[in-house]
Protein backbone atom coordinates (compact mmCIF):
# COMPACT_ATOMS: atom_id res chain seq x y z
CA UNK A 1 0.00 0.00 0.00
CA UNK A 2 1.32 3.58 -1.21
CA UNK A 3 1.95 6.50 1.47
CA UNK A 4 -0.80 8.03 -0.13
CA UNK A 5 -3.16 5.43 0.10
CA UNK A 6 -2.08 4.89 3.90
CA UNK A 7 -2.53 8.94 4.35
CA UNK A 8 -6.17 9.18 2.97
CA UNK A 9 -7.33 5.95 5.11
CA UNK A 10 -6.07 7.46 8.14
CA UNK A 11 -7.70 10.91 7.05
CA UNK A 12 -11.32 9.09 6.53
CA UNK A 13 -10.55 7.80 10.06
CA UNK A 14 -10.01 10.87 11.81
CA UNK A 15 -12.91 12.16 10.14
CA UNK A 16 -15.21 9.84 11.30
CA UNK A 17 -13.74 9.82 15.22
CA UNK A 18 -14.81 13.92 14.79
CA UNK A 19 -18.07 13.21 13.87
CA UNK A 20 -18.84 10.37 15.83
CA UNK A 21 -17.88 12.45 18.79
CA UNK A 22 -20.05 15.57 17.77
CA UNK A 23 -17.41 18.25 16.28
CA UNK A 24 -17.29 18.74 12.90
CA UNK A 25 -14.13 18.84 10.73
CA UNK A 26 -14.21 22.15 9.54
CA UNK A 27 -14.34 23.24 13.10
CA UNK A 28 -11.58 21.77 14.53
CA UNK A 29 -9.14 23.49 16.22
CA UNK A 30 -6.69 22.69 18.30
CA UNK A 31 -6.83 24.86 21.86
CA UNK A 32 -3.20 25.26 22.38
CA UNK A 33 -0.81 26.33 19.84
CA UNK A 34 2.16 24.46 21.11
CA UNK A 35 0.45 21.32 20.74
CA UNK A 36 0.07 21.98 16.89
CA UNK A 37 3.74 20.67 16.14
CA UNK A 38 3.39 17.92 18.49
CA UNK A 39 0.69 16.48 16.91
CA UNK A 40 1.97 16.85 13.83
CA UNK A 41 5.02 15.12 14.07
CA UNK A 42 3.03 12.27 15.73
CA UNK A 43 0.95 12.11 12.56
CA UNK A 44 4.34 12.29 10.70
CA UNK A 45 5.72 9.51 12.50
CA UNK A 46 2.47 7.52 12.24
CA UNK A 47 2.08 7.97 8.62
CA UNK A 48 5.66 7.14 7.75
CA UNK A 49 5.65 3.85 10.28
CA UNK A 50 2.64 2.82 8.52
CA UNK A 51 4.17 3.17 4.94
CA UNK A 52 7.22 1.84 6.00
CA UNK A 53 5.66 -1.42 7.13
CA UNK A 54 3.37 -1.77 4.46
CA UNK A 55 6.11 -0.89 1.37
CA UNK A 56 9.49 -3.24 2.96
CA UNK A 57 9.68 -6.57 1.64
CA UNK A 58 9.16 -8.32 4.38
CA UNK A 59 10.79 -11.34 3.38
CA UNK A 60 14.23 -9.02 3.10
CA UNK A 61 13.32 -7.56 6.80
CA UNK A 62 13.27 -8.99 10.43
CA UNK A 63 10.40 -10.66 11.32
CA UNK A 64 8.39 -12.06 14.46
CA UNK A 65 5.68 -15.07 14.46
CA UNK A 66 3.34 -16.91 15.93
CA UNK A 67 1.34 -19.98 15.04
CA UNK A 68 -0.89 -22.37 17.00
CA UNK A 69 -0.16 -25.98 15.52
CA UNK A 70 -2.45 -29.47 15.74
CA UNK A 71 -1.76 -32.69 14.60
CA UNK A 72 -0.88 -36.47 14.65
CA UNK A 73 1.80 -38.38 14.68
CA UNK A 74 2.42 -40.78 11.62
CA UNK A 75 2.56 -44.42 12.09
CA UNK A 76 5.46 -44.89 9.09
CA UNK A 77 9.58 -45.37 9.62
CA UNK A 78 8.79 -47.88 12.75
CA UNK A 79 6.96 -45.64 14.31
CA UNK A 80 3.85 -47.62 16.47
CA UNK A 81 2.51 -45.01 19.00
CA UNK A 82 -0.35 -42.64 17.41
CA UNK A 83 -0.45 -39.54 19.68
CA UNK A 84 -2.52 -36.61 18.69
CA UNK A 85 -2.36 -32.93 20.45
CA UNK A 86 -0.98 -29.40 19.66
CA UNK A 87 0.73 -26.38 20.91
CA UNK A 88 1.90 -22.69 19.93
CA UNK A 89 5.49 -21.06 19.24
CA UNK A 90 6.83 -18.01 18.81
CA UNK A 91 9.61 -17.92 16.26
CA UNK A 92 12.11 -14.51 15.13
CA UNK A 93 13.81 -14.53 11.65
CA UNK A 94 16.40 -12.40 10.60
CA UNK A 95 17.50 -12.15 6.67
CA UNK A 96 20.41 -14.54 5.89
CA UNK A 97 22.26 -14.00 2.60
CA UNK A 98 24.12 -17.41 3.04
CA UNK A 99 20.95 -19.19 2.33
CA UNK A 100 19.62 -17.47 -0.64
CA UNK A 101 18.55 -19.49 -3.27
CA UNK A 102 19.64 -17.69 -6.75
CA UNK A 103 17.00 -14.60 -6.42
CA UNK A 104 14.93 -15.82 -3.46
CA UNK A 105 15.91 -14.36 -0.53
CA UNK A 106 16.03 -16.25 2.90
CA UNK A 107 15.87 -16.01 6.99
CA UNK A 108 17.51 -17.91 9.41
CA UNK A 109 14.47 -18.33 11.95
CA UNK A 110 14.70 -19.22 15.99
CA UNK A 111 11.44 -20.81 17.33
CA UNK A 112 10.64 -21.97 20.77
CA UNK A 113 7.78 -24.02 21.56
CA UNK A 114 5.29 -25.90 23.59
CA UNK A 115 3.30 -28.58 23.01
CA UNK A 116 0.59 -31.04 24.49
CA UNK A 117 0.12 -34.66 23.29
CA UNK A 118 -1.63 -37.53 24.46
CA UNK A 119 -2.03 -41.32 23.02
CA UNK A 120 -4.25 -43.99 23.44
CA UNK A 121 -1.28 -46.43 23.74
CA UNK A 122 -0.47 -49.73 22.69
CA UNK A 123 2.06 -52.54 22.27
CA UNK A 124 1.96 -52.96 26.09
CA UNK A 125 2.37 -49.38 26.81
CA UNK A 126 -0.76 -47.55 28.59
CA UNK A 127 -2.27 -44.72 27.88
CA UNK A 128 -0.84 -41.47 28.25
CA UNK A 129 -0.22 -37.87 27.47
CA UNK A 130 3.17 -35.63 28.02
CA UNK A 131 3.81 -31.83 28.09
CA UNK A 132 7.28 -31.16 25.67
CA UNK A 133 9.32 -27.80 24.96
CA UNK A 134 11.47 -27.54 22.02
CA UNK A 135 13.66 -25.00 20.12
CA UNK A 136 14.28 -24.99 16.34
CA UNK A 137 16.49 -23.52 13.95
CA UNK A 138 15.83 -23.58 10.12
CA UNK A 139 16.38 -21.85 6.99
CA UNK A 140 12.72 -19.83 5.77
CA UNK A 141 12.59 -19.63 1.70
CA UNK A 142 9.61 -17.61 0.23
CA UNK A 143 8.16 -17.34 -2.83
CA UNK A 144 5.69 -14.39 -4.13
CA UNK A 145 3.15 -15.29 -6.72
CA UNK A 146 1.70 -11.89 -7.07
CA UNK A 147 1.81 -8.68 -6.61
CA UNK A 148 -0.19 -8.14 -3.40
CA UNK A 149 2.72 -10.01 -1.67
CA UNK A 150 1.27 -13.40 -1.49
CA UNK A 151 3.25 -16.51 -1.87
CA UNK A 152 4.85 -19.71 -0.65
CA UNK A 153 7.24 -20.56 1.85
CA UNK A 154 9.52 -23.53 2.83
CA UNK A 155 11.61 -24.29 5.92
CA UNK A 156 14.06 -26.81 6.70
CA UNK A 157 16.35 -27.25 9.67
CA UNK A 158 16.70 -29.02 13.25
CA UNK A 159 16.31 -28.81 16.92
CA UNK A 160 16.14 -30.46 20.22
CA UNK A 161 12.68 -31.30 22.47
CA UNK A 162 12.67 -32.37 25.84
CA UNK A 163 9.69 -34.17 26.98
CA UNK A 164 7.79 -34.40 30.56
CA UNK A 165 8.24 -38.21 30.39
CA UNK A 166 8.94 -41.42 27.42
CA UNK A 167 6.94 -42.80 25.53
CA UNK A 168 5.86 -46.16 23.36
CA UNK A 169 8.21 -44.65 20.66
CA UNK A 170 10.80 -42.32 22.68
CA UNK A 171 13.11 -43.96 25.40
CA UNK A 172 14.54 -40.70 25.89
CA UNK A 173 13.21 -37.31 27.38
CA UNK A 174 15.82 -35.25 25.30
CA UNK A 175 15.37 -35.68 21.64
CA UNK A 176 16.78 -34.41 18.64
CA UNK A 177 13.86 -32.83 15.99
CA UNK A 178 14.61 -32.32 12.12
CA UNK A 179 11.79 -30.25 10.58
CA UNK A 180 10.76 -29.86 7.26
CA UNK A 181 7.31 -26.58 6.80
CA UNK A 182 5.61 -26.21 3.82
CA UNK A 183 2.45 -23.26 3.23
CA UNK A 184 0.69 -20.15 2.13
CA UNK A 185 1.07 -16.54 2.90
CA UNK A 186 -1.42 -14.30 2.63
CA UNK A 187 -0.53 -10.51 3.16
CA UNK A 188 -3.07 -7.71 4.50
CA UNK A 189 -1.53 -4.34 4.99
CA UNK A 190 1.75 -5.03 7.04
CA UNK A 191 0.49 -7.78 8.44
CA UNK A 192 0.90 -10.93 7.04
CA UNK A 193 -1.39 -14.36 7.57
CA UNK A 194 0.57 -18.25 7.44
CA UNK A 195 -0.82 -21.55 7.00
CA UNK A 196 1.03 -24.53 5.89
CA UNK A 197 2.14 -28.24 7.12
CA UNK A 198 4.91 -29.12 9.64
CA UNK A 199 6.40 -32.09 9.21
CA UNK A 200 8.91 -32.89 12.88
CA UNK A 201 10.79 -36.34 13.32
CA UNK A 202 11.86 -36.93 17.11
CA UNK A 203 14.15 -39.15 17.85
CA UNK A 204 17.49 -39.75 20.22
CA UNK A 205 19.61 -40.90 17.04
CA UNK A 206 20.06 -44.52 18.42
CA UNK A 207 21.52 -42.79 21.99
CA UNK A 208 18.89 -44.82 23.86
CA UNK A 209 17.15 -48.13 22.71
CA UNK A 210 14.95 -48.91 21.09
CA UNK A 211 14.31 -45.93 18.97
CA UNK A 212 11.55 -46.16 16.91
CA UNK A 213 10.80 -42.22 17.01
CA UNK A 214 7.99 -40.22 16.48
CA UNK A 215 6.81 -38.96 12.88
CA UNK A 216 4.50 -35.78 14.08
CA UNK A 217 2.75 -33.68 10.84
CA UNK A 218 0.83 -31.11 12.16
CA UNK A 219 -1.49 -28.14 10.53
CA UNK A 220 0.13 -24.70 11.37
CA UNK A 221 -1.61 -21.51 11.62
CA UNK A 222 -0.29 -18.06 12.48
CA UNK A 223 0.98 -14.71 11.53
CA UNK A 224 4.00 -12.35 10.85
CA UNK A 225 3.86 -9.00 12.32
Amino acid sequence: MTTTGNVERMGAWAELYLILHHVHPTRFKLRHPSMKPVIFLLFTCFFSSVALADDLDPRTTPSHYFAGFFGKSQIIFGSEDGRFGGGVSYAFGKPEKRFQMGEIPAQLVYEGYVDHTQSDGGSGFPANSTFAVGGLAYARWRWQVDKFGNGVYYDLGWGLQAASEVTLDLESTVNSTPVMDFGGVYREGHREYMIGLRYLHISNAGIVRPNYGQNEVFLTIGCRY
